[in-house]
């Protein structure tokens, strides 16, 4: 099947899916990406590799335009009332869940190196797939602020635990030859400080660019033009100078939201035209899972998997519990930090060009453990904001609730 074949059948099917995972109340994000895995190599294969990679382009937009979405959680003022509970949060269940995972990979008799490689993975939380059931949900509240403020700064701090992890194997490998051990240093502290330092600047100009010329546009077309072009550009910069696409996209979400009050409506703008790139994104996603992988993770796999699940949740409780949170964040803020898929599988990449060694274990156990909580955890992210109550009901369900004589409000 050709590239626009695929492309037109997997808008057709994600429109149908999400409609039909509504009956069961599944959020539509789990709809796109079971409809992408029976249409991928592993299932079906109507959509090829080839087609993938001929439509890794509207990925990419999506990608940037929801991560663009979610830099509007560093708006300064919520940031300076929330910011440093957010930031006490995303260290607690992100220490556990890396120290969980690490520890169960000691005790199954993993070298230290793939133990803190994939303590460091175990971090990540996927923020697309979580942004997309807020959207539909349209939640409000604290526990969404929460988990907003959350996902935006815990894949920043994933990167940072991988790029230190990943500095102490270059240079415990280099002890003994003072002169490798300062060229070691320089090589992995160097990329580090690049890729944060300059991922924000990048995000930061293109921010003040888009900002300047979004003054000038009026039309909801032109302004959807001009965001999507301002996206890939960052993101393709990003990629050619070695930066990270994420902090970028963030980065100029963040500026936009904090240059002036009138860039906001960029934001209202985005949610009503963007399913279109949301679906494909969600859909090539899972057409890009091998679910095949989930019988050959093993017990590592399973450790893996429970052990991030636990940390995830219990830290996500015990600093909820510490800060003195609403009970409803206290209960559910972990069920809605289990998604795990972009990032996770970013650095498994980067671990198998660096450390080709031990890059076998990783990948198998990491792409495994993301074909699971790809499927679960949206779910997971819905149940938590509706059992808090955060929910807003749909148009249908107010009509219901009115014709029942109740207050939707």
């Amino acid at each position: 099947m050709d590239s626009l074949s695929s492309l037109g059948l997997i808008l057709l099917l994600a429109l149908l899916a999400g409609h039909l995972v509504r009956f069961v109340r599944v959020p539509e994000v789990t709809g796109y990406i079971l409809v992408g895995v029976a249409l991928g190599p592993s299932v079906l294969g109507w959509v090829s590799q080839g087609n993938l990679s001929a439509l890794e382009v509207l990925s990419e937009v999506a990608l940037g335009l929801i991560l663009f979405s979610i830099g509007s959680v560093f708006e300064f003022d919520r940031f300076r009332r929330i910011g440093r509970q957010i930031l006490y949060l995303t260290l607690v269940e992100s220490g556990l869940a890396a120290g969980l995972v690490t520890v169960g990979m000691r005790v199954l008799g993993l070298p230290w190196e793939t133990s803190f490689l994939l303590g460091a993975i175990a971090i990540a939380t996927a923020p697309a797939s979580t942004l997309m059931v807020i959207r539909e949900t349209d939640s409000r509240g604290p526990l969404t602020d929460n988990l907003l403020g959350i996902i935006a700064i815990n894949n920043v701090l994933c990167i940072m635990a991988y790029s230190l992890v990943a500095t102490t194997i270059d240079l415990t490998s280099s002890l003994g030859n003072p002169g490798s051990l300062l060229d070691t240093l320089y090589r992995s502290v160097y990329p580090l400080i690049w890729q944060l330092a300059g991922s924000a600047a990048l995000g930061y100009l293109v921010g003040v660019l888009l900002a300047l010329w979004s003054t000038k546009v009026t039309e909801t077309g032109e302004m959807l033009i001009l965001l999507a072009g301002s996206i890939l550009f960052c993101v393709g910069v990003s990629r050619l100078l070695e930066l990270s696409p994420l902090i970028a996209s963030m980065s100029v979400g963040a500026t936009m939201v904090n240059l002036s009050r009138e860039n906001r409506w960029l934001f209202e703008t985005l949610s009503g035209t963007d399913p279109p790139f949301y679906a494909i994104f969600f859909v090539l996603a899972g057409a890009e899972l091998d679910v095949r992988l989930v019988s050959a993770m093993g017990l590592l796999g399973v450790v893996y998997v429970i052990g991030r699940v636990i940390g995830k949740f219990g830290g996500a409780r015990l600093g909820a519990w510490l800060l003195g949170l609403d009970t409803a964040v206290q209960r559910y803020l972990g069920f809605a930090l289990l998604a795990q898929a972009g990032l996770a599988v970013g650095i498994t990449l980067a671990v198998d060009r660096r450390f080709p060694d031990y890059a076998p274990v990783v990948s198998t156990i990491v792409l495994a453990a993301v074909v699971i909580y790809e499927m679960v955890g949206p779910i997971c992210v819905r149940l938590a904001i509706v059992r808090s109550g955060e929910a807003r009901p749909s148009s249908s369900e107010r009509d219901a609730l009115w014709a029942a004589g109740h207050n939707p409000s």
